[in-house]
């Protein structure tokens, strides 16, 4: 099998997909029945942290000794899951508007699109699982396995590379919806997408760096431009598929 050129990497909430109410939940009630936390103070500026970070930050503000809340962060990830899995069927998670179409055309384009997530694992999987998005992906990156973005952007690379091959980073894109997922990128030396389906603006996603800012993933031309403008031949044939 020839190599494919080009990598993309998706962020989860708010890139592909809305209206995850457990996942927060799930968050408190882990950090209650692990460190006896009922009310865990809010973190600001939210959008884009791993969940280990978010747990990391949470858990810093309280009267904890980091021998503590390193002892028992494992346990924690692995209640956080098993309540998001429990719930799971009261989630009203949808896919954003294109999400779906975006990456069949990138599926029948040949190009391999793997995961960069905040998203612990079990969660991610089960979230792409709930909207019809999981056979898309085979590997990613992963909001427990570390706590800035960009190793998490890293190690997704690493296992791209395991499988595909080594990609030239100049032909490898994270497509996320907020500055964190930018930043993450440039620091990973990959090229970067923004889409302003989150909390962010356009303006704000040009701002924050993305070599390529778009509306939304209904723009599946856009895209498929960004990919031939990094050497793929783009069929236009391939659009009109929807779902």
């Amino acid at each position: 099998m020839d190599h494919p050129n080009n990598l993309i990497l998706f962020d989860i909430d708010k890139t592909l997909l809305v209206g995850s109410h457990f996942h927060y939940m799930a968050m408190k009630h882990a950090v209650l029945d692990v460190y006896g936390i009922e009310n865990p103070k809010s973190v600001e500026n939210l959008q884009g942290m791993t969940d280990l970070q978010i747990l990391c930050n949470i858990l810093s503000q309280e009267d904890l000794d980091r021998g503590i809340i390193k002892a028992g962060i494992n346990e924690c990830m692995d209640k956080m899951a098993s309540y998001f899995q429990d719930n799971l069927f009261k989630e009203n998670l949808i896919p954003l508007a294109g999400a779906k179409n975006v990456l069949e055309n990138l599926k029948m384009m040949g190009i391999p699109t793997g995961l960069v997530t905040g998203n612990m694992e079990p969660i991610a999987w089960l979230k792409l699982g709930k909207v019809g998005l999981r056979e898309y992906f085979k590997f990613g990156g992963f909001g427990n396995e570390a706590a800035q973005r960009n190793v998490v952007v890293k190690l997704a690379l690493q296992r791209a590379d395991d499988i595909y091959g080594v990609f030239d980073r100049k032909n490898v894109f994270v497509v996320g919806d907020t500055p964190r997922d930018i930043l993450a990128g440039q620091k990973s030396g990959v090229r970067t997408v923004g889409v302003a389906t989150g909390d962010f603006t356009v303006d704000e996603l040009e701002s924050a760096g993305a070599d390529f800012v778009l509306e939304d993933l209904e723009d599946t031309g856009g895209i498929l431009k960004i990919a031939s403008e990094s050497g793929i031949d783009v069929n236009p044939d391939y659009y009109p598929v929807q779902h």
